[in-house]
């Protein structure tokens, strides 16, 4: 069975700060809240079934006079019943996960009083899967608390005052790019929100169209007055990518943010990766792990070239500011590595979320902190500065393969064995079980090759389930050992 491969998101966010004066400052504050209040309409309409055409009219005449900024509140809106939708679905997908393994873990457990504490959890994961899944039949998504649930529990605590709590729910407004369009001094990309680089003074600033009240009539045409402009800072290594892409008149998104007195913008756009995958050219394969991240490149006829290990320990245990740091920088090394080879392709494999480990506290942990999500995005992102093409492929059974099939092989380690099932998955190479494998699974006629590993995969999940339940030393078995504990052959 031939895997499909697929491309990343193609999109880069630049962080920036934009530094208005005192006059320039309450404008923006202001019209934050007029932006934050008409996502908020907008989002109880469309909750309620309305059209986007119609919520963008009511916009208008409530909240600010111009078409474009209606249409990215309702925008910003549906983003967020679509992070929603997400978010029910990936509980539902943890869930029925978390309840299995529990389910598993109580059949093999004797005393008494561990039975009764499984059954209590299952029986609360049934209430929690129960309440998700009516979302999902209902075809609803829960209430959005806008601020933050634990601020508004705070507010009701009297722990947060009512300013503090109004200043988190109208700190901030979205702008869409557009190619077509251009802002006040004639930048295409975006038509409200215009950034300009100044090549006198090397800097770069902001335009920001603050559209009049609604009873004003002339709301209809922009004009100049209606313009705030501020200076921009962006760090350094992002300047060239964001001054490239504004010379290509490219779109791009705008995102203002106020937190703690300063204001934060994010400027989100493409990066034009459309290549597709040359089979013949080398590909590096990429695979994440909490401590570490391995990487090995694959020859375009199949074959193992090189391999290397990105050590991370610390990533699991500190905090959110040190993990983001950490991931930048190990992101940063994995590309300078593969472009140190001259490699023009990498992949990785598809996220996936499942949480099936939530009786294991140590590693629900970890795994919770590793945030692979940042990871993945950190790394895409630095292969793509480099102009390294990225792709994904899917995650079934590419560590097992590695594992059985070709660490031993190669003398890799079972990551390693992974990253190289990833690359060749990408080159469109297909994994045929081992004859030796073969002849212990004495498959039917007509039977796949991924599905044997399917069978191979449901096979060593038993067994080290069972290994567990005997106390053997699990963690210094090699595939060999495994193979033979599986089908009955040990001693």
């Amino acid at each position: 069975m031939r895997q499909k491969v697929n491309k990343p998101a193609d999109m880069i966010t630049v962080p920036g700060r934009i530094y208005p004066d005192k006059n320039t400052q309450e404008k923006i504050i202001s019209f934050m809240r007029r932006f934050q209040a008409a996502k908020r309409t907008a989002y109880q309409a469309l909750r309620r079934g309305r059209e986007p055409k119609e919520i963008v009219k009511d916009l208008y005449s409530k909240f600010f006079p111009n078409a474009r900024w209606c249409q990215w509140a309702v925008e910003d809106a549906r983003a967020t019943i679509e992070s929603q939708k997400e978010q029910v679905r990936m509980h539902v997908s943890d869930l029925e996960a978390k309840i299995e393994k529990s389910e598993e873990k109580l059949e093999r457990t004797k005393n008494k009083l561990h039975r009764q504490g499984l059954t209590f959890r299952i029986a609360k994961l049934r209430g929690k899967l129960a309440y998700w899944k009516g979302f999902l039949e209902r075809n609803e998504v829960p209430p959005a608390v806008f601020g933050g649930k634990r601020n508004l529990l705070l507010l009701q605590e009297g722990k947060l005052s009512k300013e503090e709590w109004r200043e988190l729910r109208s700190n901030s407004f979205y702008s869409v790019g557009q190619a077509n369009q251009k802002g006040l001094e004639g930048q295409y990309g975006n038509a409200n929100t215009e950034v300009v680089f100044d090549e006198v003074t090397g800097s770069f600033r902001l335009n920001v169209y603050i559209p009049p009240e609604p009873g004003n009539k002339d709301g209809r045409e922009r004009k100049e007055e209606d313009w705030v402009t501020v200076p921009l800072e962006i760090p350094v290594r992002y300047r060239s990518i964001l001054w490239q892409h504004l010379l290509r008149a490219g779109a791009y998104t705008v995102r203002v943010v106020r937190k703690n007195g300063r204001f934060d913008c994010f400027i989100s756009f493409p990066l034009g990766d459309d290549a597709p995958v040359n089979k013949d050219l080398r590909m590096g394969g990429i695979d994440l792990n909490p401590d570490v991240v391995a990487v090995t490149v694959v020859l375009p006829d199949g074959n193992f070239h090189i391999s290397r290990c990105f050590w991370c320990p610390e990533l699991v245990y500190v905090s959110h500011e040190k993990r983001e740091w950490i991931a930048g920088n190990l992101a940063k090394d994995v590309a300078d590595w593969l472009e140190s080879l001259g490699i023009r392709q990498a992949a990785l494999e598809e996220l996936s979320f499942a949480q099936d480990h939530d009786t294991n506290h140590l590693f629900n942990r970890i795994t919770h902190n590793f945030c692979k999500k940042l990871l993945f995005n950190r790394i895409v992102v630095a292969l793509r500065k480099k102009g390294i093409a990225v792709f994904t492929v899917p995650a079934k059974f590419t560590s097992l393969i590695g594992y059985f099939k070709y660490s031993r092989v190669y003398g890799l380690s079972a990551h390693q064995a992974a990253a190289f099932v990833i690359a060749r998955r990408a080159l469109g190479f297909t994994e045929k079980v081992p004859k030796e494998i073969l002849r212990m699974l004495s498959p039917k006629e007509g039977w796949q090759h991924f599905k044997l590993w399917g069978r191979l995969f449901g096979l060593f999940k038993a067994a080290k389930i069972r290994a567990i339940r005997e106390d053997r030393l699990i963690l210094w078995w090699n595939p060999e050992d495994w193979l033979s504990f599986m089908f009955g052959n040990s001693s």
